[in-house]
């Protein structure tokens, strides 16, 4: 399958039971031996469901938003999201909070039609865990540099690091 057989729309109310269970599903895949086991089997579909719900509902006319991809099969198979930059120390304005796909949607090109609609021209940063290779190669061949910043993901400990990408 290739890019076009994917497509992106923005987030709603209807996608979030369906988010739920991909985002996690995504999680335990992308982060099995990054993050502890433990956390990852306790990762709860149905509370990630209730945060997306939460995030569907906001005003249509805040800034940044999350688009959903969806397969050749009509099925969620991962979304990304953007906004204003969450860090006070932010050195850029705008954040790339996530870009998570499914395997089946990964080496698609459908990553990179996901990065262009959320950010466009604009400066970002994001945090991406430290040893997230795949995660780090695609965000470095988009433009994105480490920036210096460290953190840790608050539930596991897993270090962090802040990329950034000057348009």
């Amino acid at each position: 399958m290739t890019e076009p057989d994917w497509q992106l729309r923005p987030l709603a109310l209807e996608d979030c039971d369906e988010l739920g269970r991909v985002h996690m599903a995504v999680w335990r895949d992308a982060y099995a031996g990054l993050m502890p086991a433990d956390y990852l089997a306790g990762l709860s579909d149905e509370r990630c469901a209730d945060n997306w719900r939460r995030i569907a509902a906001r005003p249509a006319d805040e800034p940044g938003g999350t688009l959903v991809v969806v397969g050749p099969d009509g099925r969620l198979a991962g979304f990304g999201s953007a906004g204003p930059s969450r860090d006070e120390d932010a050195p850029t304005e705008w954040e790339l909070y996530a870009v998570n796909l499914a395997a089946p949607a990964r080496g698609t090109g459908v990553a990179d039609r996901l990065l262009d609609e959320l950010l466009g021209a604009k400066d970002a940063t994001l945090w991406v865990v430290e040893g997230n290779a795949r995660a780090r190669a695609f965000y470095s061949r988009r433009g994105f540099a480490p920036e210096g910043g460290r953190d840790v993901h608050p539930a596991t400990g897993t270090p962090e690091v802040r990329m950034i990408r000057r348009a």
